[in-house]
């Protein structure tokens, strides 16, 4: 048994000077240094945040219609365009998710509670398309969604930082001051959540996040956003 033994170690050790003199001999080296190439992924887009709303909807040459739907309640609403234009401010832009979704339930396609038609009901049903609601409502949620100040990954942190929305304060009885908090939470990923603090309902992971436009940051989210305590 040990002859065996000796026999086979003595094979593989013949097979493994073999296998790497076959390397040399064909001109490769056993191991080469190579530069490591670092790349950073630019968020600036080059654009206002309005063009991007416009660029990834509809009536434009590209494909990509993820903000069709939040598109069309800015139309709808009748909100001033000229809010995404201006400068210094965060954006949180609706992915089509965020508006509707559905899920099945006993084979039934059912609109889910934690998008905006499911958790706004009308009359006590989901809603299903925009003019559902009044455009007030509509206007006035799109106003929430712009907090005064740009935050991204540069200025946020695992602390909450409180924003000042342009919703209309006293607007939302269950956010009188119309804020929203945005804090980057401390895990391997470091995502960033909105309204997530310690008597909150709910809070919403922003799906593409530090997205820099000429006048401020985006941040994308594909989940309803509102802000209530328990």
């Amino acid at each position: 048994m040990k002859k065996l033994k000796n026999i086979s170690f003595g094979l593989f050790l013949s097979v493994a000077i073999f296998a790497f003199s076959g390397c040399n001999l064909a001109g490769l080296k056993y191991q080469e240094n190579a530069d490591y190439q670092h790349y950073v992924l630019d968020p600036h887009i080059n654009m206002t945040t309005w063009d991007y709303i416009k660029t990834r909807s509809y009536n434009y040459a590209g494909k990509d219609t993820i903000f069709k739907l939040m598109r069309q309640a800015i139309e709808y609403s009748g909100i001033d365009t000229n809010e995404y234009i201006k400068p210094d401010r965060t954006f949180i832009l609706l992915h089509n998710d965020a508006i509707y979704r559905t899920t099945v339930v006993n084979k039934v396609p059912t609109i889910t509670t934690d998008c905006f038609f499911g958790k706004y009901l009308v009359n006590g049903k989901p809603g299903t398309k925009w003019s559902d609601y009044p455009k007030d409502q509509v206007k006035n949620y799109l106003l929430y969604l712009i907090v005064q100040g740009a935050y991204s990954f540069n200025n946020l942190g695992p602390n909450n930082v409180t924003g000042n929305t342009l919703e209309p304060q006293g607007y939302d009885p269950l956010n009188p001051t119309s804020i929203m908090l945005l804090r980057v939470n401390d895990d391997q990923n470091y995502p960033l959540r909105l309204n997530d603090f310690s008597n909150s309902v709910a809070y919403v992971t922003v799906r593409t996040s530090n997205i820099l436009p000429t006048n401020g940051a985006i941040q994308v989210i594909d989940r309803v956003l509102f802000y209530q305590t328990k």
